[in-house]
């Protein structure tokens, strides 16, 4: 969905903010701007809130989605994580819609959905310190909250350049906290994004059995697409249920027979974690275990 959001009003609305720069990207109920707070640069996300007279749970459901996505950015303390900015949540109207704004980190770089874009070849090293910057969130997230991000993917994740935070993964909008209220109306809905969904997301009741292993699916897939350039389970043109169908039947071409530079062992791992049954996939230990080898 895209929203159009008066910008001038917005800040005319919230005091803190001092000026709104260029757009920085936008997706599903947000936007994303350049912002200066307090002298300081930051990234604005305005986060529309949409309303249903006839069912107020769309509206609530949005607003504790996002209240989720809040508190795991504040309890997780990685630096592979993007951090709050200083403007903290602020619910606002404009011209009958309804907002809730706040701030993050601006943080330098490219997406990693742009370097694959420009057909960007990373490295061992690279894939390797990707490896290592997402099981730090993916453990946090669950060994602090027993949460799961469900949604990584090459769009989530910033390639910053910088030595200290080589990667560091953007949105926790759909996370999924185990035992934790059901925010989505539809309980055989599965929130993420088509082609980076992992296959146990696909099963009637999978709430009650998914765990990390999800995540360490969804990395291990983004890892495949930034060494190759391409999602193995998209094809243009096709219809949802013939990707749905392709996600949990076909296996993908091994990683080493398409990038015949990267070690056999990281392939052999890489292809692992891509099993459609969680409990084939390797554990956290082994995977961190192996990053830290070609790091």
């Amino acid at each position: 969905m895209q929203i159009k959001p008066d910008i001038d009003k917005i800040k005319n609305n919230i005091t803190e903010i001092e000026s709104i720069g260029k757009k920085l990207g936008e997706g599903g109920f947000k936007i994303v701007y350049e912002t200066s707070i307090k002298g300081e640069a930051e990234a604005l996300k305005i986060v529309y809130i949409p309303d249903d007279p006839m069912d107020p749970t769309v509206k609530e459901e949005n607003i504790s989605r996002l209240k989720r996505e809040i508190k795991l950015l504040q309890k997780c303390k990685t630096p592979f994580l993007v951090k709050l900015g200083t403007l903290h949540p602020v619910e606002t109207k404009i011209d009958d819609e309804e907002y809730i704004v706040y701030s993050e980190e601006i943080l330098a770089g490219d997406s990693m959905r742009e370097k694959i874009k420009n057909g960007y070849k990373p490295t061992i090293t690279e894939l390797a310190k990707l490896g290592i910057c997402a099981l730090e969130v993916i453990s946090e997230l669950w060994n602090e909250e027993e949460a799961v991000h469900r949604d990584i993917k090459p769009d989530n994740i910033m390639v910053s350049g910088n030595e200290n935070r080589p990667y560091v993964m953007l949105d926790l909008g759909v996370a999924f906290i185990v035992g934790g209220t059901p925010l989505t109306r539809d309980p055989r809905s599965a929130p993420g994004t088509l082609y980076y969904l992992a296959p146990e997301m696909l099963l009637p009741g999978f709430r009650e059995s998914m765990d990390y292993r999800a995540d360490l699916y969804t990395l291990a897939l983004t890892i495949y697409e930034y060494a190759v350039g391409k999602n193995p389970f998209m094809r243009r043109g096709d219809p949802e249920y013939t990707t749905l169908h392709r996600i949990n039947s076909y296996t993908p071409e091994p990683l080493e027979t398409i990038r015949t530079d990267l070690p056999k062992e990281f392939c052999e791992v890489i292809n692992q974690l891509l099993k459609k049954k969680p409990a084939l996939r390797p554990n956290l230990r082994k995977v961190k275990k192996l990053m830290e080898k070609y790091q």
